[in-house]
């Protein structure tokens, strides 16, 4: 897989979303992957979703989900929420697993 993969881990505000998109890169960047983390608040995805192949919503924005599916299916991305366990571990190899199952 040679072109770069953009997905946006989506937060109420970005805060925690950051620290899990660090870990994404890094594990992408441990595996020879072109993928670029960000991370967002809710909020903005409503504008930039078009600039990202996938999305993640974290489980504390779960209540978001009917809304923000709207969003990415306009913007014909994926979206899911980030595996609870994963989260929980900001393990950002089982969140990249997860990014690679929707991009496929």
């Amino acid at each position: 897989m040679s072109e770069q993969i953009n997905v946006v881990i989506l937060c109420s505000w970005g805060a925690t979303s950051s620290s899990l998109a660090q870990k994404v890169q890094e594990a992408a960047k441990e595996r020879g992957l072109d993928v670029v983390a960000h991370a967002g608040g809710t909020g903005e995805f409503k504008e930039k979703a078009s600039t990202y192949d996938v999305a993640l919503l974290e489980p504390q924005v779960r209540h978001l989900k009917k809304e923000m599916q709207k969003v990415a299916d306009n913007a014909e991305i994926p979206l899911a929420m980030v595996d609870q366990r994963a989260f929980a571990l900001m393990d950002g190899n089982k969140v990249l697993d997860q990014v690679l199952e929707l991009v496929k």
